[in-house]
Order: C-alpha cells, then structure tokens, then sequence
C-alpha cells in the first residue's frame, strides 16, 4: 500500500525536524499507542492497540530513524507483528520553509502479511490507514502549536 501526502506546521521548518525525529514527541501523537520504548534516539518500539472487523489486539512496532538530513528530510523504517501478521513499512518526508510555516510533504509505503493481509482487497486497510494518519498528522500539527 502506498500513502502520501502533505500538510503545513505553524512552526519553522528546524523545530518541525527536531519534532517529528523525536521519538518521544511524534510518539505521543500516533493512534492507538499502549507503550513506548526508546532505546536511543534513532530506535524505538511503539506497541499499539489495532483492530480491523473481528481481529484486535497488540501489534509491536519496531521503528527505526534513518537516513537523517537535518533540517530537510529523514526516513524511517519499521517491522511490527501481532495479531497473526507482520507489517514492514518505510516512510519518509521532507520539510520545505513557507514564511513563518513549513510544509510537509510526505510518503510511505507499507506491506502487511498474515490476517490483517486479508482486509486488503476490500480497500479496508487502505481506509483505516488513512483514518490513522489524519488523526495522527492532527496530533503533530497541535503538538507543535502547543510547543511554540
């Protein structure tokens, strides 16, 4: 499945980076998260709650922040499993000044294997990842608000 798109953060382009490649910070805003574990600052284990139709429970995601290019672009690459399935993703983004703003624009492209793989034809993982992003992209976008 691939995703993309782009949004605008009411904060400099610098505290949009060190914001979203802070696993603490952008940790707080992902939906469904029951526990984080930082073991440095480009490593971390998200476990969240996640359900599709009659399939729910604890999916463990092992994040990692690659590729850092400060102020402009980082990716970050993840394996988690639970529920019956494994899901790898690689997501990335890039950061371009607009005035007082920073637009964001970013994409990602995610495989998921195992139970959850079977939601896929019937465009359901597609609508609740979508789901998942907008209300995490809120959170970022009124995390940063709040920290200016």
């Amino acid at each position: 499945m691939h995703l993309e798109g782009q949004f605008t953060a009411a904060a400099p382009q610098a505290d949009v980076y060190a914001f979203l490649t802070d696993p603490a910070k952008v940790s707080r805003y992902m939906p469904d998260v029951k526990d984080v574990v930082i073991e440095d600052a480009d490593h971390f284990t998200v476990t969240a709650r996640v359900g599709i139709s009659h399939i729910k429970g604890p999916m463990v995601m092992k994040l990692e922040i690659r590729d850092r290019q400060p102020p402009t672009s980082t990716t970050v690459i993840g394996k988690g499993t639970g529920l019956g399935s494994v899901v790898d993703m690689v997501t990335g983004f890039t950061l371009e000044p607009d005035g007082s703003q920073t637009l964001v624009t970013w994409k990602g492209d995610v495989t998921i294997s195992g139970k959850l793989a079977a939601f896929g034809p019937q465009g359901l993982l597609d609508r609740i990842a979508r789901k998942n992003i907008d209300t995490f992209i809120d959170g970022i976008v009124r995390g940063l608000a709040s920290a200016g």
